[in-house]
């Protein structure tokens, strides 16, 4: 959110860090472990950084769980190739659709 981006920035100033930076993790808890709101979180990420220069020279990435299919498989399951054993991820399609509107964004 928005707040939590200008109180880090509010944070790192008062630390005194020379070079402060985030990379935005938009999957397990900003997104509720809801691989599917990854591309809401980048966007509301992007909305942010565009409004606010502190936020805009702050963050200086985005984390994205992608894989070739969506969601993630169990192990025990049959194996479904391109589909993650660990976390969630996006699949391909959603993962390349958000690649270009972030590229618009910025």
């Amino acid at each position: 959110h928005y707040e939590d981006l200008i109180g880090l920035h509010e944070a790192y100033e008062k630390s005194g860090l020379a070079n402060p930076a985030v990379i935005i993790d938009t999957n397990h808890a900003n997104s509720g472990k809801k691989h599917l709101e990854q591309p809401r979180i980048a966007h509301e990420v992007l909305e942010s950084y565009a409004y606010d220069s502190c936020v805009k020279k702050l963050v200086k990435g985005l984390m994205i769980e992608s894989y070739i299919e969506d969601g993630c498989q169990s192990i025990s399951d049959k194996e479904i190739y391109g589909k993650s054993i660990t976390d969630p991820c996006l699949g391909w399609e959603k993962t390349e659709r958000l690649i270009y509107d972030i590229a618009e964004l910025l």
